[in-house]
């Protein structure tokens, strides 16, 4: 199981990242696209990171009306940790977006003493430690771009957060256009108006799931 490239391994070598994987008796699963992976809320916790695929993570009301929490990509992580819980009438599930492979750790030896005392141990809590506080960072950016009053608005604010970790003007949505209108909490068929209507004006090109700024000023 390649995983090296997860933050989570940060600091940690193969040989270690071996011992680790005995220690918290990882175990890896694949799941075909649309299929449920994991159902938050109860009582059990999960831990993962996504070797293949992509995971995203929804929220279905009781109208049915379907809200993307989280899109997972390769070297992820998904985990219960990051404050997703179900309330009254939601429910919140882990689905795999395309043929998805995911090695799994035993939870409750995450945080457990490790009879050796093994640093690389301590290393991984760490480092999960800083994916969450990290995690919470990106949930805050996501209150950030609903609490915009207009559709156009809420687009123009996801560009402007999605272009500081870019080195050009492009944004390539890791997820489809109706998955990106349910990211948004806004109807697909008017939000690709909106798209359209930033194009015509110059602000925009578009190209299926990427998105190029010409007119950074308006952002």
């Amino acid at each position: 199981m390649k995983t090296n490239k997860s933050l989570l391994f940060k600091g940690i070598s193969d040989t270690e990242l071996k011992q680790l994987y005995n220690c918290l008796r990882a175990h890896q699963s694949e799941f075909v696209a649309g299929e449920e992976i994991y159902s938050f809320g109860g009582l059990r916790s999960v831990l993962g990171v996504v070797l293949q695929g992509r995971v995203a993570v929804k929220k279905i009301d009781r109208n049915g009306n379907v809200t993307i929490l989280d899109h997972i990509q390769k070297n992820g992580v998904l985990s219960n940790a990051f404050a997703f819980s179900q309330t009254d009438g939601n429910y919140i599930s882990a689905s795999a977006v395309e043929n998805t492979k995911i090695v799994f750790f035993d939870y409750n030896n995450v945080f457990k003493r490790c009879q050796k005392a093994c640093e690389f141990h301590s290393i991984f809590v760490e480092n999960l430690f800083d994916i969450v506080i990290e995690k919470s960072k990106t949930l805050s950016q996501r209150v950030e771009i609903l609490s915009n009053k207009t559709i156009r608005e809420k687009i123009l604010s996801y560009l402007n957060i999605a272009l500081k970790n870019s080195i050009n003007n492009v944004v390539t949505l890791p997820m489809s256009l109706t998955s990106f209108a349910e990211f948004l909490c806004v109807d697909r068929s008017a939000m690709m108006r909106e798209m359209k209507k930033l194009s015509q004006s110059g602000i925009i090109k578009t190209d299926k799931r990427v998105i190029t700024v010409l007119k950074r000023e308006y952002i």
